[in-house]
């Protein structure tokens, strides 16, 4: 059992890196409605307060205002995470925990003021609420709610030493112990449950992205992929590369081998560029590679000669022996484009097409008539 907790936890710390952007974007969004629910609650709480000492005639006190200051920073708090901070997620973290921070503190300083204005029960409210607001940092949230719960004990004690007797107060303390303990429970548990959903959105959306066969990005992901550079002045280049003699090659040793060849292509490519670069599978024998940001046009042709020397196998079975090789076709950008991918692949396609025309298995560019 201990041994699978302690599992469990590595894994939390694992998963906790993996899912970064997914934390913060959860974070920020339950941030910001914990951020506006308290608005809501410090406005009824001072209206309260108010209306009773309007009605009892007496004046505005310390606890007041500490309430008004608290609505105040929650009010600027709601308002970083639905501007700046959903704009900035990699403050959102640090935020998140000075907001939970401010909050309980404030609440504390006011419970040392005025107690009439604060209960225990308001205080465990609001400490077990944050317990589903942070994800991630077990450990963080732990340390803050063992401050402010250390906290609450000094002041109980300091406040109320001459009339609470020992017995109760070692209760208190239990009490506040019991309470850090489901509060960092609650919190393990929303992990938990928030890195399944993560791992499984992750999932629909790796399928949703990926050719089937090879495990490539498919069309619409590399449409998106080179969306993301339509803005930008700067040299790209898209590469079509077109299988020769994969019909005679699925024809004569079945699609088994079909398949096969297209896994080891899509292997290959995937050794020869890098993780900036988009390798992917549009269908049938046709693949096409994008690269953006590449220094030079030799950059590209390099990449092309390591594909031509990679490319030429042999399949065989007991029904014959086909060899493949590749056609390809290639295309630059330089200037910001609306439409970079349709005008780099109807380019690059008809370049692909010059290859085969000039006998296959070798490189034709766009903006040339040979090469």
């Amino acid at each position: 059992m201990r041994i699978r907790l302690k599992q469990r936890l590595k894994k939390m710390k694992s998963d906790a890196f993996h899912y970064q952007a997914a934390i913060e974007e959860y974070v920020c969004k339950v941030q910001r409605i914990f951020s506006l629910c308290l608005v809501l609650f410090f406005l009824i709480h001072i209206a309260v307060i108010t209306i009773f000492e309007f009605t009892e005639g007496q004046n505005v006190d310390s606890a007041f205002w500490v309430s008004f200051i608290q609505l105040l920073l929650c009010l600027v708090a709601y308002l970083l995470f639905c501007g700046y901070l959903n704009k900035h997620r990699k403050y959102v973290i640090t935020a998140a925990y000075l907001n939970i921070l401010q909050i309980l503190m404030l609440l504390e300083l006011q419970y040392f003021l005025y107690d009439e204005y604060i209960s225990f029960t308001v205080v465990i409210c609001l400490m077990l609420s944050t317990s589903v607001t942070l994800i991630g940092h077990i450990r963080k949230y732990c340390g803050i709610i063992t401050l402010i719960t250390l906290m609450d004990i000094a002041i109980t004690m300091y406040k109320n030493s001459d009339v609470i007797g020992l017995g109760v107060m070692n209760l208190y303390i239990i009490d506040s112990l019991f309470m850090i303990l489901i509060a960092t429970g609650i919190n393990i548990c929303c992990c938990l449950l928030n890195y399944q959903t993560f791992e499984k959105e992750q999932q629909i959306i790796y399928l949703s992205e990926r050719d089937a066969l090879t495990g490539l990005l498919n069309r619409k992901a590399l449409q998106a992929a080179v969306q993301t550079h339509t803005a930008e002045d700067a040299l790209c280049a898209m590469i079509l590369l077109d299988l020769d003699n994969f019909k005679p090659l699925n024809d004569t040793l079945g699609h088994f081998e079909g398949d096969h060849c297209l896994k080891d292509v899509a292997q290959d490519l995937e050794k020869l560029f890098g993780e900036t670069d988009s390798v992917s599978r549009l269908g049938g024998d046709e693949f096409v590679i994008f690269m953006p940001n590449v220094k030079n046009r030799d950059c590209v042709t390099d990449r092309i000669a390591a594909i031509l020397q990679t490319i030429p196998k042999t399949y065989r079975n007991d029904k014959g022996e086909v060899s493949i090789t590749c056609s390809i076709g290639a295309a630059f950008s330089q200037e910001a484009d609306s439409e970079l991918y349709e005008h780099l692949y109807k380019a690059a396609d008809a370049a692909m097409y010059r290859s085969k025309e000039r006998g296959k298995n070798c490189v034709s560019y766009a903006d040339e008539q040979s090469a």
